[in-house]
């Protein structure tokens, strides 16, 4: 008789590391389905019925069931399995799962009968009128979380990893299991017995209760690193977290800075270095399109309907076209290049776009779907004209019970210059993308390779699931409350201007800091990451300049100096709070929204100053 060894948990806790590809958003979303699928069904068993969270008892029931399952001392608790660990307090359980998500929505409508969790395709319990449904059905539904042996045997390991067991068998494991959870929840939780055996094999039971501790468990991660190395060129991150959080960019910069290349280079690396598409000039998920200075309508880059034979025809263009394909090849991301964006007024050619890229959500399967862009017709030039887009059946038939809208895969990209021949942008367009900046010039660069030396990306680190900021609140809440802090103090110095910033750029805010949390590793050096005050900090500094600054303008009436030294000292106050220390001379760190911002002052003395060149 003993306790699980310490070995055997830094083994279960490593494979749990491993529940999905994505070490952040994902893995904290999976984590936190079974955390509370686990502790719901130690509720079950203790009290024999639904677990009602009107009574304050049946809370601290369950907020203490979560707090075993992810506790790691008795002052700190696992959000994902994963570097992300937190003081234990309530385990996000006491203000985020009662008060936000699908518990406060079963209040609000007391009717109706939820699935928890509500993203993706495996709901494991139900939730209705703030109560706590069980349905033993679902648990068939364990096996989308643990898809393989291996984490089914690391979970049960994990959980009993403060139990006394008499013998280290299959058999006492089993019976210790089912002192803490239902029968049905333990069939649908065990793997093949000699799976089980194999993977606590070689261990022996101790005396003592293994006690572990946060260093150690982050420690594993240096051992196990080749899991989780990034693969692309750190130098990309913000092009690669940008489009995460929001598939539309601006790339601006004086003319000859590679920022049309810089598209075809970030599809081109979606590819195998070593594949035929990789070698192509132009790689069949890229497409560009000269933006002419008369377009004034969308039928240049959608298409329009033409009825010179007599019968009315769709000519399609080459925008749609692209579309289509994307939506034949969903796991690729494609990525569509405006050059020279500016050459004609954006609000006019691409106003269909503009509209529906803010109707992205997440369907019932954790899909971002769109309204259409164009919608179905009766009309049998719209029949025709879906069997010349696709000869995917899959894909025609949507289009034609559900019209053309934008598949989650697509990133468009504009390129900007800024001179007398272009125009300036809306507050419409600047909201609703992101921008970056290439005004950079290395003039050693790219005299040795063919290729823009990227590294490999792909659908993991370009497609987000998140869409809005409460999509990455409940499990992000510390750094999220970060940067609404930060926002909230910048927009102190915003009030009574037109420059104001409001819910969509915080939710953009909340989910560039968010996707960028995972990137942490020090450019040329291997063995040591940035803390993550650093990391965000970082980020909030990035998105100023994206989504703050970007969009201010105007003579002095509007653009005083005083307001421009206003807002630099809340971002530099800013900044700090978020890492203390981040200006100290050994950081080595240049911000470039105050690096911005001094060029906007300089261009004041003019008397009007813009965020661009």
């Amino acid at each position: 008789m003993g306790y699980l060894p310490k070995q055997l948990l830094f083994k279960a806790y490593l494979t749990l590391s491993t529940l999905t590809e994505d070490h952040r958003q994902g893995q904290t979303q999976y984590t936190s389905a079974l955390r509370h699928l686990l502790a719901f069904d130690m509720f079950y068993k203790e009290e024999e019925e639904d677990c009602d969270l009107e009574y304050a008892e049946n809370r601290d029931t369950f907020t203490r069931n979560v707090k075993k399952i992810v506790a790691i001392t008795g002052s700190y608790y696992t959000t994902n399995f994963y570097t992300n660990i937190k003081e234990l307090d309530d385990c996000g359980v006491g203000s985020n799962f009662y008060s936000a998500g699908v518990v406060n929505n079963s209040k609000q409508n007391t009717k109706y009968t939820y699935d928890y969790p509500t993203r993706g395709r495996y709901p494991l319990f139900k939730v209705r009128n703030n109560t706590l449904i069980r349905d033993s059905t679902y648990y068939k539904n364990i096996k989308g979380y643990l898809t393989n042996q291996d984490l089914r045997c690391a979970l049960i390991i994990w959980v009993l990893r403060d139990q006394l067991i008499t013998t280290l068998d299959v058999y006492s494991i089993k019976r210790q299991l089912l002192s803490l959870f239902t029968e049905e929840l333990v069939e649908a939780l065990m793997p093949k017995e000699e799976k089980l055996s194999d993977f606590f094999s070689g261990y022996n039971l101790v005396n003592n209760r293994a006690t572990l501790t946060v260093d150690e468990l982050l420690d594993l991660f240096s051992i196990h690193k080749e899991n989780i190395e990034i693969s692309f060129n750190p130098k990309y991150r913000p092009f690669i977290t940008a489009i995460k959080s929001k598939p539309f960019l601006l790339l601006a910069g004086i003319s000859g800075t590679g920022k049309s290349r810089i598209v075809r280079e970030l599809a081109r690396a979606c590819w195998d270095d070593d594949s035929e598409e990789f070698k192509e000039h132009k790689p069949r998920n890229f497409e560009i399109v000269q933006v002419k200075p008369n377009w004034h309508d969308s039928s240049e880059l959608l298409g329009y309907v033409s009825r010179v034979s007599g019968e009315p025809v769709f000519i399609a263009g080459d925008f749609l076209k692209f579309i289509a394909r994307a939506w034949e090849e969903q796991d690729v991301p494609y990525f569509l290049c405006l050059d020279e964006m500016n050459l004609a007024p954006v609000e006019q050619y691409f106003a269909e776009y503009l509209s529906v890229i803010e109707s992205r959500k997440a369907d019932s399967e954790g899909n971002i779907i769109t309204d259409p862009i164009l919608k179905k017709s009766k009309e049998d030039w719209y029949r025709v004209m879906t069997g010349e887009l696709t000869d995917d059946d899959e894909v025609r038939k949507r289009f034609l019970e559900e019209g053309i809208s934008i598949p989650q895969n697509l990133i468009v990209m504009g390129t900007v210059n800024m001179d007398e021949t272009t125009f300036s942008f809306s507050r419409k367009v600047l909201d609703r993308a992101m921008t970056i900046e290439m005004n950079e010039v290395d003039l050693e660069s790219g005299l040795e390779n063919q290729n823009e030396p990227i590294g490999k990306i792909g659908k993991e680190e370009l497609i987000g699931t998140a869409v809005e900021g409460k999509d990455v609140y409940t499990e992000n809440r510390e750094v999220c409350n970060t940067v609404i802090k930060y926002l909230q103090n910048i927009n102190e110095k915003l009030e009574g201007t037109p420059f104001k910033i409001a819910y969509r750029t915080r939710n953009e805010a909340l989910l560039y800091v968010v996707n960028n949390l995972p990137y942490d590793q020090i450019e040329g050096d291997d063995d040591n990451i940035y803390i993550e005050p650093f990391v965000v900090a970082r980020a909030l500094d990035e998105i100023t300049n994206m989504k703050i600054l970007s969009r201010i303008e105007g003579d002095e009436t509007k653009v005083s100096m005083n307001f421009l030294e206003n807002l630099e000292e809340a971002i530099h106050k800013g900044l700090e709070e978020a890492f203390d220390g981040i200006f100290e001379e050994d950081k080595k760190y240049t911000s470039i929204s105050l690096a911005k911002l001094d060029e906007m002052k300089k261009r004041l003395s003019s008397g009007y100053t813009s965020f661009w060149s």
